[in-house]
C-alpha cells in the first residue's frame, strides 16, 4: 500500500464527555501510531445528536478526500455502525465489523484486523485493500492501561453543515428507555452473569438480588439467551459485548470459548458451577463448586447481614 499515513478515531461525545469506546480507541491507535511512524488523529463530531448520520458521512467522505489517512476506527455503538457502513458504502471501502484486535504489518505498511467467525469458535485474519482501512470495535476490547488520552492532541473537528436534499431520517423526538442503562453492562464494574446452569428465567431473579446488593449488574451467557430466560443486551462473549469489570461472577456457565473471549480481561472471575471439570475454572481465579442455587442465596444472606 506504501507509505502508511494517519490513523483516524471517530469520537463520540455523550454529555460533553467522550464515549469510553472511543478513548480505549484512540489509545490504542497512539500505540499503532508509534509502530508506523503516523499519528493518531481523534476526529470530533460536534453536536453529532443534532445531526443525521447522512450529514456526518457526508462530512466525513470530505475530509478524507482531503486528507487520505490509511485507517478509521470506529466504536461499535448504533451510531459508530451506521456511520461506518454508509461510509463503507458511498467510498466504495472494506470494513472489517466486530474486530478483537488490530495489528500493524511493517512489511505491507497497513493494518491487520482480527475478528471472530463461526459463533466464536475461531478468529479470521482480515486484509483490506481499500483505503482508509475501517474497522470496528466493542467497548472492553482495549482497556485503558494508563491515563485517559487528551483527546485535542492532533484533533480534527468535522464542519457539519446539514444539506436537506442529503437528509433521509432526522431526530423528531428522544423517548428515554428505562432499561436501557441497565442493560449496558459495559460499564458496570460488577457482573453477575448467569448460564445455562441457572435453569429458568426465574432463575435471573436471584442474580439480579446479589447484584443489586453488590452495586453491579446482571449478564448472561448466549445458552441462557437462546434459552430466552434474558434478552441479548445482556449476553457477553464473541457474538455478544466484551465486558472487563472489576468482577465477574461466572454463575452455571461452563466457560466455552465464545463466552470467555468476552470477560477473559475481567480483573478478577469468580466461577460457580457443580462440575469441577468446567473450563471455567481454567479462567476463574476463584472457584465455587457447588450448586448456585444454595451457593447465592448465601451469599445474599451474608451480604444482608452486613448492611
Amino acid at each position: 500500500m506504501g507509505k502508511f499515513n494517519d490513523i483516524w478515531v471517530f469520537m463520540e461525545i455523550s454529555e460533553n464527555e467522550p464515549k469510553l469506546v472511543s478513548l480505549e480507541l484512540l489509545a490504542k491507535a497512539r500505540e499503532l501510531a508509534d509502530e508506523s511512524g503516523s499519528r493518531a488523529i481523534p476526529v470530533i463530531c460536534p453536536n453529532a445528536s443534532e445531526h443525521s448520520p447522512e450529514t456526518i458521512i457526508c462530512a466525513l467522505k470530505a475530509a478524507i478526500e482531503e486528507d487520505s489517512p490509511s485507517a478509521f476506527l470506529f466504536g461499535s455503538t448504533p451510531l459508530g455502525r451506521e456511520v461506518s457502513a454508509g461510509l463503507s458504502a458511498v467510498m466504495n471501502l472494506g470494513i472489517a465489523s466486530d474486530c478483537t484486535n488490530v495489528i500493524y504489518r511493517e512489511s505491507n505498511a497497513d493494518l491487520l484486523f482480527i475478528r471472530p467467525t463461526f459463533d466464536g469458535k475461531l478468529y479470521a485474519s482480515v486484509s483490506l485493500d481499500t483505503t482508509p482501512q475501517i474497522g470496528t470495535f466493542s467497548t472492553g476490547i482495549f482497556s485503558l492501561k494508563e491515563n485517559t488520552p487528551d483527546i485535542q492532541t492532533n484533533a480534527r473537528t468535522l464542519n457539519l453543515a446539514s444539506d436537506e436534499n442529503t437528509v433521509k431520517a432526522r431526530l423528531v423526538k428522544f423517548v428515554e428507555d428505562a432499561g436501557l442503562a441497565d442493560s449496558n453492562i459495559e460499564e458496570a464494574s460488577i457482573l453477575v452473569a448467569g448460564g445455562r446452569g441457572v435453569g429458568s428465567a426465574e432463575g435471573f431473579d436471584k442474580l439480579r438480588e446479589l447484584a443489586r446488593l453488590l452495586g453491579g449488574n446482571i449478564a448472561a451467557s448466549r445458552g441462557a439467551v437462546d434459552e430466552g430466560w434474558i434478552s441479548r443486551d445482556y449476553q457477553v462473549g464473541a457474538t455478544g459485548k466484551t465486558v472487563t469489570p472489576k468482577i465477574y461472577f461466572a454463575c452455571g456457565i461452563s466457560g466455552a470459548v465464545p463466552h470467555v473471549v468476552g470477560m477473559k480481561d475481567s480483573e478478577t472471575i469468580i466461577a460457580i458451577n457443580t462440575d469441577p471439570a468446567a473450563p471455567i475454572f481454567d479462567v476463574a481465579h476463584y472457584g465455587i463448586i457447588g450448586d448456585l442455587h444454595k451457593v447465592i442465596p448465601e451469599l445474599i444472606e451474608i451480604l444482608k447481614q452486613t448492611k
